[in-house]
């Protein structure tokens, strides 16, 4: 019997699901494939289809997420009308609320990609993609809007803001304080500057500035390189001339 896609998507979220709960429960490394299946509802065969490994289940677990980030800001009321700084905070907000049930499996996560900057940069590529996708259209339409001037360096702005929520998320991971305040309070202060930063167009003006000058020092360096090997080239060719002669 063919199996709808409906079907195939429900089976995956179940499995994701169970994923979650079993590596949240024993860690990464004691949980296995077979825990995974039986608490699932599946049967051993049929997770390996969907996911041929735990870190397979880990990544697409992320990936998830991400889409259900995005599900969440399209499902909010007038949130086209917020302003840049409020939709920044709100994908903030939304990571940390979506997150915090799973929030033991998150640190599983941290273990095993986040700190390892290889794993992370591989692994979780599509993860990175699709939050990326969703910082691009809020700064898109913020320029469209008037709201910040064009920034020059425009694509490298979702992955810095990548970063940023990734050292939040490990911030979180570790905050002890009643209610997360702590994280509270730093989303909203950095928030508030990374807005700043674009408003004045900071990065570009940054950028510019580094690659004026990086640039400044190559020509001069090359510019150096040459007149060090000068006399080098001139005793070359007076040797050459002497033994043709």
């Amino acid at each position: 019997m063919k199996i709808s896609k409906q079907e195939k998507a429900a089976t995956r979220s179940k499995i994701l699901v169970a994923a979650s709960e079993v590596i949240a429960e024993r860690g990464f490394k004691a949980a296995s494939m077979r825990e995974i299946a039986r608490r699932a509802e599946v049967g051993d065969a049929t997770i390996y289809n969907y996911f041929p490994s735990k870190e397979k289940l880990l990544y697409g677990y992320c990936e998830n997420r991400q889409h259900e980030v995005a599900q969440a800001l399209r499902e909010l009321d007038g949130f086209d009308q917020y302003t840049i700084q409020e939709q920044l905070h709100q994908l903030i907000e939304t990571e940390l609320t979506l997150w915090l049930p799973d929030r033991e499996f998150l640190e599983e996560v941290f273990d095993t990609t986040f700190y390892s900057p290889a794993a992370s940069l591989v692994n979780l590529a599509e993860t990175r993609r699709l939050f990326n996708l969703m910082v691009d259209e809020i700064i898109n339409n913020a320029v469209e809007a008037g709201e910040i001037p064009e920034q020059p360096y425009q694509s490298l702005l979702a992955p810095l803001y990548w970063d940023y929520t990734t050292a939040v998320l490990a911030y979180w991971l570790r905050d002890d304080s009643e209610g997360f305040a702590n994280t509270t309070r730093l989303v909203d202060q950095s928030v508030e500057l990374i807005t700043i930063v674009l408003q004045t167009g900071v990065i570009g003006k940054t950028m510019e500035l580094v690659s004026f000058l990086f640039r400044t020092h190559i020509s001069r360096t090359l510019n150096s390189f040459g007149d060090y090997t000068r006399p080098w080239k001139k005793a070359k060719r007076q040797f050459m001339a002497s033994h043709d002669g």
